[in-house]
């Protein structure tokens, strides 16, 4: 119990004084590697100070309670302290991915289809575990603004960073290869229902209209012709290159 459990960035009201370079306006990540920055406290003789750089040392998980207005917080878990500056008096926060795939059902050779209940059973499976994907991640949603790129969802837990170029296909795990979205749009993004073209222009499959049901299919129709929303910032925005390779896969899926 004696490294850090949780760390706070507060937002004073209107025309009161920031103490902290974190609690700045705008999109709040380090430009050089899209990690979540964090103010120490300017006495290292403080107790938080030495209970961070326990933190740290020991990759302790925390909660990062991150203000969106005065006396409002977002509760962003598990971050950890990716790095200890104290020359520069500040940390750097990731947070990973909250997916994990290390044990699945075993599905049923002979099961009745009449019964309602079956005895449960697991089977171990080997993974191969991107190391690089919480890096990736992290960054990505960061420098949305932990908002999706398409509905503007502000719900961090329901937001991935997703590749551009896939993983698979080489590439890389770089902020302008990532695109920050909700699982439900990164479920249409990989199964081709929904796409990107080069200036940004979302464009959605003739199927997804062949369907009537309810309003959350019409919010995926209502992207047709709208523009992906990214950051301002050069060094966050999508590569047209990626952009161009996966819009041509796209393209391909509707014909």
């Amino acid at each position: 119990m004696s490294a850090a459990l949780s760390i706070k960035t507060t937002k004073p009201r209107d025309g009161r004084r920031t103490w902290y370079r974190d609690q700045n306006a705008g999109i709040e990540v380090d430009a050089a590697t899209g990690l979540l920055p964090y103010d120490l406290v300017r006495d290292p003789r403080h107790p938080t100070y030495d209970s961070l750089r326990r933190a740290y040392e020991r990759r302790a998980p925390l909660i990062y309670f991150r203000a969106v207005e005065s006396a409002v917080y977002e509760a962003i878990w598990p971050v950890r302290v990716a790095d200890f500056s104290a020359n520069e008096g500040r940390v750097l926060l990731a947070a990973p991915d909250h997916r994990r795939n290390d044990v699945s059902s075993a599905e049923a050779t002979d099961v009745a289809v009449h019964a309602n209940v079956r005895e449960r059973s697991y089977s171990l499976r080997l993974t191969r575990q991107r190391n690089h994907q919480d890096w990736f991640s992290s960054r990505v949603r960061a420098v949305y603004g932990y908002r999706c790129a398409f509905s503007r969802l502000p719900l961090g837990r329901l937001l991935v960073g997703a590749h551009i170029k896939s993983d698979d296909a080489g590439g890389p795990a770089s902020i302008p290869n990532g695109i920050c979205m909700s699982a439900l749009h990164h479920a249409a993004f990989d199964s081709y229902l929904i796409g990107v073209d080069p200036d940004l222009k979302v464009h959605v499959s003739p199927s997804v209209f062949d369907a009537d049901d309810g309003p959350l299919l019409a919010n995926l129709q209502d992207l047709d012709g709208t523009r992906l929303r990214v950051p301002d910032e050069p060094f966050a925005r999508p590569d047209r290159e990626f952009l161009e390779w996966r819009f041509a896969r796209f393209e391909k899926s509707r014909t």
